[in-house]
């Protein structure tokens, strides 16, 4: 597996703090450096031992870099690759930590050198704190951590950072940077949209019903709590994934439409059938549970020695919803011009669909139970 040992985080805020005490926690020989435009927040950094290094400039900081995350706001990415491009370590893993990723993933992969691999990372973890005070080493633990690796994408490097963002406590999906973005427009992006638009409503009917804000309770208070988060983010975020959020946009008035129809037309039969639709379907929100290692599957697939390939089965078994919990690859006698994957996965359920997946992908594999029956 690829040695990594230096790593660097731009952008000390909560999400660049919290990666950096995350793997400094860990019982690895990691080398964090920290780079910030703000030199107070590298002086907190260090003082809190969040880093290991202080550097002065893009240079410094990415000279020596196995890996680089960049934790900047979204719409620095670019700049932050433009600063550093022509001062990369051979062979470097760049990953970020930005909340859209086919634009970002396509333009950064044009600039790079040859020599340089990004792989896109999304964290889907955050807190209503900001800042390197407010970064914690637990921040990603049972989090999503998605991937978004391409055809291009070298299987080697994938695995690396799988194995990184695991061990943080995060549970790692790689899926394409496309889907990406359709997912997190409607999970993520449009739920902010109708939050701060609803907040909007209220605040300007409130100059006509005087008792409007002084009745807000709780629903109203737990529908628009994301609200108040950081703007400035926010704004960089809608207009980097406006294309799937203007879709996401239509679909919910389609969706609101079709309600305020039932509604006209006082059709207490789709009302009561959309509540109770939408009642089950929140109940039934996946949630975390602990690992239970007898319900553990392992894959075990051959391998061809080739660019792209890892992308292809993690891709395969990410569209079917299935989580894997560990990756490894392992180099094999049988096989001279590859290895052998194993995956492990939860439930015989996800195990046979995860197969059906990867066969049809044109790969062989063999399934067994960790712990045998």
């Amino acid at each position: 597996m690829r040695k990594i040992k230096n790593i660097t985080v731009i952008g000390l805020g909560l999400i660049g703090g919290s990666l950096a005490m995350a793997l400094k926690s860990l019982e690895e020989d990691f080398i964090i450096a920290g780079y910030d435009i703000e030199g107070e927040t590298m002086n907190i950094a260090k003082y809190r031992n969040i880093i290991d290094n202080m550097t002065l400039d893009y240079k410094e900081a990415v000279i020596d870099a196995d890996l680089i995350v960049i934790a900047t706001p979204i719409s620095k990415i670019v700049d932050v690759i433009n600063s550093i491009k022509d001062h990369l370590k051979n062979g470097v893993i760049i990953t970020d930590v930005g909340s859209a990723k086919e634009k970002i993933v396509k333009k950064v992969n044009s600039l790079l050198p040859e020599n340089a691999f990004f792989i896109g990372g999304h964290p889907m973890a955050g807190s209503e704190n900001e800042g390197i005070l407010s970064a914690r080493s637990d921040l990603f633990k049972n989090a999503f951590y998605i991937l978004t690796p391409t055809e291009n994408t070298i299987s080697e490097h994938l695995l690396a950072l799988h194995n990184i963002f695991t061990k943080i406590g995060a549970r790692v999906i790689p899926i394409s940077p496309g889907e990406h973005d359709e997912n997190v427009a409607l999970i993520s992006h449009l739920p902010h949209i109708l939050s701060t638009t609803l907040v909007e409503l209220v605040d300007d009917r409130q100059k006509e019903l005087k008792n409007l804000l002084r009745l807000c309770a709780g629903g109203f208070r737990d529908m628009t709590r994301i609200a108040a988060s950081n703007t400035k983010m926010w704004l960089d975020i809608t207009l980097e994934n406006r294309e799937e959020l203007i879709k996401s946009i239509d679909l919910y008035v389609d969706y609101l439409n079709n309600f305020k129809k039932g509604l006209s037309e006082d059709n207490a039969d789709y009302i009561e059938k959309h509540y109770i639709k939408a009642q089950k379907a929140r109940i039934n929100l996946p949630k975390y549970v602990e690992k239970d290692i007898s319900k553990l599957y392992e894959l075990k697939i051959a391998i061809p020695d080739r660019s792209g390939v890892l992308s292809d089965i993690t891709l395969a078994i990410s569209s079917k919803g299935i989580n894997i919990e560990d990756i490894s690859i392992f180099h094999s006698t049988e096989f001279s011009d590859g290895g052998i994957l194993k995956l492990l996965v939860m439930g015989d359920g996800d195990s046979q669909a995860a197969k059906e997946a990867i066969e049809a992908a044109g790969f062989d594999i063999k399934v067994k139970k960790v712990l045998g029956e």
